[in-house]
């Protein structure tokens, strides 16, 4: 078996599906965004019903198995201020985080593995969001689409199902302040500084744009 590259977390078990039942029409890269919120509902509850609880360690060295995972982006529009404006929650990753193939980079995602105990996506993004940032009230997510990316060992094992998270204030901050980060910037910066990103997203940064450009 290859290094482990985990430094804790290895032997929890979490959610995985095998691949070709995830991705039935084959791989690709990139987003695919749901037509509606309805299909986007709908394909939620085809991923929770093929979802089974596997060690972490062997899904991470597993390609054949995709991890779900709920992914949402934070955007704030200040009160009376043009679309131009909207605004992104911006995150660095720490050294304190356990996977160290993520250590350095930016990201502006917030969720992660999902628990068998989580009772499936939705819940797990809910509990995500209240583990990693604080804001007053939680936000209504609404889902995107799936973002898939072979490219690399991380992405290779992960299938994100992508939110837009909005929020009504620009009151959140980071509550695992060892593993990460963040503030909100304008989404012009976040293009700017789009080389500093992980994969994910690298990959949704236009898409996220033009999301912002519609608030």
């Amino acid at each position: 078996m290859s290094v482990d590259p985990l430094a804790t977390g290895a032997d929890e078990e979490i959610v995985g599906i095998p691949r070709d039942l995830a991705l039935p029409a084959g791989a690709w890269t990139g987003i695919h965004a749901f037509s509606s919120p309805e299909e986007g509902e709908r394909e939620i509850t085809r991923l929770d019903g093929l979802a089974q609880a596997r060690p972490r360690r062997e899904l991470e060295s597993d390609p054949s198995w995709k991890q779900p995972i709920p992914y949402a982006v934070a955007l704030y529009r200040p009160e009376g201020t043009p679309a131009g404006d909207v605004q992104l929650f911006w995150m660095d990753r720490l050294a304190g985080g356990s996977d160290k193939r993520l250590h350095g980079r930016a990201s502006f995602g917030v969720g992660g593995h999902i628990s068998p105990n989580d009772g499936g996506i939705r819940a797990a993004l809910a509990r995500e969001w209240a583990e990693e940032v604080a804001t007053p009230t939680l936000p209504h997510f609404t889902p995107l689409g799936l973002l898939n990316d072979d490219g690399d060992d991380v992405g290779r094992v992960h299938l994100g199902v992508v939110f837009i998270a909005t929020l009504t204030t620009p009151a959140i901050h980071i509550r695992e302040t060892h593993k990460l980060a963040g503030s909100l910037v304008p989404v012009s910066e976040a293009l700017r500084r789009r080389d500093e990103l992980e994969g994910w997203s690298a990959r949704l940064i236009d898409t996220i744009a033009k999301v912002a450009a519609s608030l």
